[in-house]
């Protein structure tokens, strides 16, 4: 029991500032979308299908990124600590190069929604929001990889404390751009993606200044620069198995808000809001899947097969017990919810119905999330990858669409897929995890 409690309190001191870091991000997303919202609803829908081209890719980058936290965990745990650095400066590069492929992509965004079967409107406008989300990307791409190299030091505060800054600047730059203060051109939801791209700017800024100048850059090898494509071989090796699966879950999100668009401007504002609303609280759980994966990552790189078994579930426990409290909130205070976003009655009504639903596959989305980046964190990268694909590819897109069209159930048919598509891989990860474990002790006892 000493243990345990002693393992709790670990987890707990590694997991608030990922989970206030993490959840920044939804933070971010949530004010644009409310500043936009309470702009005008026809901006909010052009917010919705307008960042689906980026917010796929964006998922595509963490997933392609994430050997950095893996390796950086590692070699932390085995003692390596000034070997932590090298990963680092391998994944900066890789970084900027994956966001400037992802900014190519976003300046198509109009070709791309016009071949999903949006309006000439919606994609004109859509397109236009994608061409500024993809602008921004390759500085996402290098807050993220040095993030992880942070937190795969077990030091996440300066990630936090960064992404509350970058919060308070976001509000101020959406209520000048979006609505046109102090001399500003009144950009509507385009401002609101021109704020998030000044944001990312100061957020780069910050965390390489904090990196440079208030690290001891000995002791993680940070002033020894290394570069080289074949160097990175196995970063990008964990980050292809990742960025695979992190893309095809995403694509999977993202595709159901083209099934909004074809359901209507009045669907797709209350699925933007519904998915606000859920991915605020997933974020939450998050930080405890990202605190447990270094944590097992720490054990692994150490040889501690015992304490990497003992972290999922230490994990697991902590993050089920604060979706419960996430669930309660979103199911009984959907309506107030929903109200903060729009002051259309007739979104509002719907998505809070949307809400209260999808409070279901809250601890299933957080929960298969934690198996699947402990499962990486131990090495074992294709297995999740395919569990995704089977679980959103082959459940998730096909039910949604059969649910909400041939079944006609609309706009809940959208939250069938959601709850179905996220039990799966919840259900198959864990099964995943204890076989596993189940393995490793028989091979330790011959």
């Amino acid at each position: 029991m000493r243990q345990l409690l002693q393992d709790m309190r670990d987890l707990l001191a590694l997991a608030w500032p990922v989970v206030i870091s993490r959840t920044g991000i939804l933070t971010l997303s949530i004010t644009d979308t409310v500043m936009v919202g309470h702009y005008a609803s026809e901006h909010l829908a052009y917010v919705g299908i307008g960042m689906v081209p980026s917010n796929i890719f964006i998922l595509v980058m963490i997933g392609l990124l994430m050997g950095t936290s893996v390796l950086v965990s590692n070699r932390f745990g085995a003692g390596e600590t000034a070997k932590t650095g090298e990963v680092w400066w391998l994944s900066l590069p890789w970084g900027v190069a994956i966001g400037l492929l992802g900014f190519v992509i976003c300046a198509f965004g109009e070709t791309l929604l016009l071949l999903s079967g949006q309006t000439p409107e919606l994609a004109e406008k859509g397109g236009r929001i994608s061409f500024i989300a993809g602008l921004s990307l390759p500085l996402a791409a290098i807050h993220m990889t040095t993030g992880f190299f942070l937190e795969g030091v077990r030091n996440p505060r300066p990630g936090m404390v960064i992404m509350i800054a970058a919060n308070i600047i976001n509000i101020g730059a959406n209520y000048v751009l979006v609505y046109g203060m102090y001399g500003f051109p009144e950009l509507g939801a385009e401002g609101s993606i021109w704020a998030t791209f000044i944001v990312r700017l100061a957020q780069v800024f910050a965390i390489l200044s904090y990196v440079w100048f208030f690290l001891d850059r000995a002791k993680y090898g940070i002033d020894r620069p290394v570069w080289g494509w074949r160097a990175a071989r196995e970063m990008r090796r964990i980050g292809y198995a990742s960025g695979v699966s992190m893309g095809v879950e995403n694509a999977a999100f993202n595709a159901l808000a083209l099934f909004g668009g074809l359901l209507g401007t009045v669907v797709l504002a209350a699925h933007v809001i519904t998915i606000n609303v859920f991915a605020l609280f997933f974020m939450m759980g998050l930080g405890f899947g990202v605190a447990t994966a270094v944590s097992v990552g720490n054990a692994y790189g150490a040889g501690d097969m015992a304490r990497v078994y003992r972290w999922v579930w230490v994990g697991l426990g902590l993050q089920t017990g604060v979706m419960m409290i996430g669930v309660f909130i979103m199911f009984f205070y959907a309506r107030f919810a929903a109200g903060l976003f729009t002051e259309d009655e007739a979104v509002a009504k719907l998505a809070a119905t949307m809400i209260a639903y999808a409070s279901i596959a809250l601890i299933f989305d957080t929960g298969q999330s934690l198996f699947a980046m402990s499962l990486r964190a131990r090495r074992d990268t294709w297995y999740p990858t395919l569990i995704h694909i089977l679980s959103y590819v082959v459940i998730m897109i096909p039910l949604t669409w059969f649910m909400s069209f041939e079944m006609g159930r609309g706009a809940l048919g959208l939250i069938d897929g959601i709850v179905l598509g996220t039990l799966a891989p919840f259900t198959l990860l864990g099964l995943r995890y204890i076989y596993l474990n189940r393995r490793a002790t028989a091979i330790e006892a011959t």
